[in-house]
């Protein structure tokens, strides 16, 4: 492989990256801490006041390290056109002033935005861009109004928030020169309405030498470990089902063990056979002692790294379909996806009663992580991201407002309700634009977008 050469790059987070909070921030942790051996790195982040005692916890050999605090803050949004995350904090004027700042000073060969919420920061000019997608707020909501067994109204509001979430994750797309998902699906979840859009599939990793069988002492043993931050709703809903349909379903002598930031007995039936641990500093005693770990994700998009994690320890995983996106695994080798609740206790069930087979699915699965799931070769698949979009032309990329001015006027003189009325007939009329793009697109005369993995 020849060698690529340095540059200089501005990476952008909303968050500062360290490990063992979320999946996101161990990531960008990973990529950095290989890429910045081979590239000068500044690092822009946005500072929750929680992380003002980790800034230490970043990856070493950055060039520069620039914080952004992250002030309470609500942008003026009148036709609520805004996703609630980028609205809650992400679109700060001070996070795009900070950028354009950086961006005046220094000569960077490119700039690499962590967050399709991002897009809303990004300054024009600008160097080439590249846009890290982690999940689509748009592929997940009809998924989570069928988990959450949502009425008319909860599915109102979970239509607006499909609306408003298709209109801004496909308009900022746009505005990179390329993209990067965390898997094939939401590629081709992305190239459906932009059939030309350059998109490299890097997944998520993980670190098989600190995730390595035996190299830990277990934690007192359980029969079934979830994992996750409580942070993220699809994991509040996973362990409200495990608690309520899937538990149930099994023997009265199995136990339930959950770990992660942010889990709360509130949010769960009362119950001995439900033991909430809560934030850990090292999980992996945790997933020593599980006889099996579920994942039974029920709506997101992306991948997961706490699945990673669990294969990577050479436990036996249940997941459900949602939670085997992006691993190319197979079912009943690697591990078992399940759907349903019956369905999902009946694949934990065969684990418990098969020592052997748990076994083997185990092994099945750290074999599936080292083989393609390393962080070295995603880091070094970034190399060729940047050597490609560095040598290639630039798209046609220009910043466009959320809100059309005239529009946005009228809905601030109207007030909350009209306005927030105004702005749902708009979002209506883009989503009509963009499914009827869509079915253009698949006609047998339309090109289709090409694809890279970006992987070992």
């Amino acid at each position: 492989m020849t060698m690529a050469a340095r540059q200089r790059l501005l990476w952008v987070t909303p968050n500062l990256p360290v490990r063992g909070i979320s999946a996101a921030r161990e990531r960008w942790w990973h990529l950095l801490a290989h890429l910045v051996a081979r590239h000068d790195i500044t690092l822009l982040a946005l500072l929750d006041a929680e992380d003002a005692e980790r800034t230490a916890d970043v990856p070493p050999g950055l060039a520069r390290l620039e914080l952004v605090p992250k002030p309470p803050w609500r942008p003026h949004d009148a036709l609520a056109l805004l996703p609630q995350t980028v609205a809650g904090g992400f679109s700060h004027p001070g996070f795009r002033t900070a950028i354009a700042a950086a961006l005046a000073r220094d000569a960077f060969d490119l700039v690499q935005y962590e967050y399709g919420e991002m897009a809303h920061a990004m300054p024009w000019p600008s160097p080439p861009a590249i846009l890290t997608v982690h999940q689509l707020g748009f592929a997940q909501e009809r998924a989570r109004w069928r988990a959450e067994h949502g009425g008319v109204r909860h599915g109102a509001i979970l239509l607006h928030r499909y609306l408003r979430e298709l209109a801004f994750e496909l308009r900022a797309v746009t505005q990179a020169d390329h993209v990067i998902t965390m898997s094939s699906e939401d590629a081709a979840r992305l190239q459906a309405f932009h059939p030309e859009l350059p998109v490299t599939v890097s997944p998520c990793g993980v670190d098989v030498e600190h995730f390595r069988p035996g190299t830990v002492r277990s934690a007192e043993p359980v029969d079934l470990l979830f994992v996750g931050h409580f942070g993220h709703p699809p994991n509040r809903d996973a362990v409200a089902f495990l608690a309520r349909h899937v538990l149930p379903a099994l023997a009265p002598d199995v136990r339930l063990r959950i770990v992660g930031h942010g889990a709360r007995q509130s949010d769960l039936p009362v119950s001995p056979r439900i033991e909430i641990v809560g934030s850990v500093p090292d999980v992996r005693p945790h997933l020593a002692s599980a006889r099996v770990v579920v994942a039974p994700v029920r709506f997101g998009t992306g991948m997961r790294g706490k699945v990673l994690e669990a294969l990577a320890m050479a436990r036996p995983l249940v997941t459900t379909p949602l939670g085997a996106e992006g691993l190319e695994a197979q079912d009943g080798r690697d591990l078992l996806v399940a759907g349903e609740p019956r369905a999902f206790a009946r694949a934990i069930e065969r684990l418990l009663a098969d020592p052997v087979l748990a076994e083997r699915i185990g092994n099945a699965g750290r074999a599936l992580v080292v083989q393609r799931f390393t962080w070295e070769p995603i880091a070094a698949a970034h190399d060729a991201i940047y050597t490609h979009l560095l040598g290639a032309p630039r798209r046609a990329v220009r910043p466009t407002a959320i809100a059309p001015p005239l529009l946005d006027a009228l809905g601030t003189r109207l007030g909350y309700l009209p306005g927030l009325a105004l702005g749902t007939g708009l979002l209506a009329l883009r989503a009509l634009g963009w499914h009827g793009r869509r079915w253009l697109a698949r006609r047998p005369s339309s090109a289709s977008g090409e694809t890279a993995r970006a992987s070992a």
